[in-house]
């Protein structure tokens, strides 16, 4: 579902917890675009499925963020929600705000193809995706045409530490240490169809996380 660099955000990142962290409805996978909406993992796989496209999509599949809903109705993840007091973890705003993608959000912002119960979608981490989709879909259309380059104004492709903290912290009861760029190992998917020199991957594998504090 992504760009030609896409899914380098990844998916927050593997491993999601069977609860939820600090976030506020809505703001998992939520982005600033306005007149943009999620259009789901399922429309992604259009152009992102496929060892000559990066398989993306294949990749994701097999990550647990695409289960993350699945995951809310496990055994071990009732045992963790009734701690805190919770009935049903596929029903709680507490567990469904980091288990599936845009919970919160004005119904107007969700294109019919999107389905919250497939989990961390791809728009978790690169916004809403039906302009990138247009877009996309516009140029391949075009006879010849080189892909453009991908602006801010259609979906978001850089990596952000912050992005995957907002529900890998140490607020989920299943927290482990979180590591930014060995998660990120994890989770690449980069797009062989944009040609990249090995310093600009470089560039890339080592942007996106926190500087770290002095004396650490």
């Amino acid at each position: 579902m992504h760009p030609f660099a896409i899914f380098t955000v990844g998916l927050s990142l593997l491993a999601m917890p069977f609860l939820s962290a600090p976030t506020q409805p809505g703001q998992l996978g939520q982005d600033p675009v306005k007149a943009n909406r999620f259009i789901g993992a399922n429309q992604c796989k259009n152009c992102h499925k496929g060892q000559d496209k990066g398989n993306a999509y294949d990749h994701w599949m097999e990550t647990p963020h695409a289960k993350a809903f699945e995951t809310l109705a496990t055994d071990k993840a009732k045992e963790v929600a009734k701690k805190a007091g919770i009935d049903d973890p596929q029903k709680s705003e507490k567990c469904l705000k980091c288990h599936v993608t845009a919970y919160g959000v004005d119904k107007k912002e969700l294109k019919a193809t999107f389905k919250a119960e497939h989990g961390v979608q791809c728009e978790t981490c690169h916004g809403p995706g039906e302009n990138h989709q247009k877009k996309r879909f516009a140029e391949a259309s075009k006879k010849g045409a080189e892909p453009s380059p991908i602006t801010p104004d259609e979906m978001r492709s850089e990596r952000k530490a912050e992005d995957c903290e907002k529900c890998h912290n140490s607020e989920s009861p299943t927290f482990k240490e979180f590591h930014f760029k060995d998660r990120m190992k994890d989770i690449e998917h980069l797009d062989p169809r944009k040609k990249r020199t090995e310093e600009e991957i470089k560039k890339l594998r080592e942007s996106g996380e926190k500087p770290k504090e002095e004396g650490k």
